[in-house]
């Protein structure tokens, strides 16, 4: 059976033009509506529009590969910036990509 894991991987090992395809695809018929012209993936404009959203603390663990506790602790340390708006964080991608290129990189 086909899983979405399986696709995924699949995914993954086609070159990037053709994985650039595939996101167009899924965002233009799965997300957005359907559209009779298709466009070319401008994949500066999709990456900019995906950072315009705040992760919440769960997508930005995921997105740096650590446990939500510990991305807690990097908060209350002042190690990342996080907003809290009630009992909820929100994360600003751009500052998630910064913090994962130089923090956790070593690229300080």
């Amino acid at each position: 059976m086909l899983t979405a894991e399986k696709v995924i991987k699949e995914i993954y090992r086609l070159p990037l033009v053709e994985r650039e395809k595939i996101a167009f695809h899924i965002l233009n018929f799965g997300i957005r509506e359907y559209k009779e012209s298709l466009e070319p993936l401008n994949l500066d404009l999709w990456q900019k529009e995906l950072a315009e959203k705040p992760f919440r603390l769960k997508e930005a663990s995921e997105y740096l590969g650590v446990s939500t506790v510990t991305l807690r602790r990097w908060i209350k340390s002042g190690k990342l910036s996080g907003y809290k708006i009630g009992r909820a964080y929100s994360f600003d991608v751009l500052d998630l990509k910064k913090f994962k290129r130089s923090f956790l990189t070593g690229e300080r």
